[in-house]
């Protein structure tokens, strides 16, 4: 007879826990093996399009991003649209010519539309136009900010700088008489020396220029800073009428150690012996 082997309740558990192991492997297999059989042709069909898809628009993707760093024009197509927008620019130099200024305007406008983005010189050339026409119109935020898109494309064009500098001493703000000194500096002291571009009769005119403006700028500074102050002022009456009060029965204090300013109520009650006689 065989000898029963004795087996302990530890013994026991851990037999009873590989079974269970066992057990449940089978029946993941069996589930996983019940899935794929499940699968009909058409949802195996619909999943291989959807992984088709999935590859062909990730090379969609790489192809966009290949257009992306090529050039729009073929260099002769560049040529091409060159001399075309150039032929535009020449109609709009005869009717600036004529003083039809407006219709000049629209003819380098042309001009830009078809010059590729790429032509960053020709394409500041015709801002530039565009700005002389401005001027012209006495348009002259216009004409600054055509000056600004021309020297986008083209920072070294020192006659459209030059240009731009003259309208802001026109225009005569405070940020626009900051801006005509940072231009004429900016001519004087790195277009002069490396281009030696400038005629003698407008260095002297930049640097008569130069020597007024910090007592314009500070003119300029103290007007606006008055203007300002009497908007609030006026906006301050508008909201202390309501409690009975007004801009008069506050001051400004300047703190002579930071240089700023506190507001100080006024009492502005007068006594019985201040009162008039009646």
């Amino acid at each position: 007879m065989a000898k029963i082997e004795e087996i302990s309740p530890e013994q026991e558990q851990a037999q009873s826990k590989d079974t269970k192991n066992n057990i449940t492997s089978t029946k993941e297999q069996e589930h996983e093996n019940t899935n794929t059989s499940n699968l009909n042709p058409t949802e195996s069909t619909d999943r291989n399009k959807i992984e088709r898809n999935e590859k062909e628009q990730e090379q969609t993707n790489d192809n966009e991003n290949e257009n992306e760093t090529t050039p729009k024009f073929t260099p002769q197509e560049i040529k091409e649209l060159i001399q075309e927008a150039n032929l535009i620019k020449s109609h709009g130099n005869e009717l600036f010519s004529n003083n039809r200024y407006e219709d000049a305007i629209q003819q380098y406008q042309k001009a830009l539309d078809t010059c590729p983005v790429e032509c960053r010189v020709e394409r500041a050339v015709f801002w530039g136009n565009i700005g002389a026409c401005e001027i012209k119109l006495e348009n002259y935020n216009r004409a600054v900010d055509a000056c600004n898109k021309a020297l986008e494309d083209s920072p070294n064009y020192t006659k459209v700088r030059l240009r731009r500098a003259q309208i802001n001493e026109k225009i005569g703000s405070h940020s626009s008489l900051v801006s005509a000194q940072e231009d004429y500096n900016l001519i004087l002291t790195t277009y002069q020396k490396e281009f030696n571009q400038l005629p003698h009769s407008t260095q002297k005119s930049i640097e008569s220029s130069l020597s007024q403006l910090p007592q314009r700028i500070a003119q300029a500074q103290e007007r606006e800073k008055e203007e300002m102050i009497s908007k609030f002022k006026d906006l301050g009456n508008t909201l202390l009428g309501k409690f009975g009060l007004s801009t008069d029965n506050f001051s400004m204090v300047k703190n002579e150690e930071s240089g700023g300013y506190s507001i100080q109520f006024n009492n502005t009650k007068k006594s019985d012996g201040d009162s008039n006689d009646t």
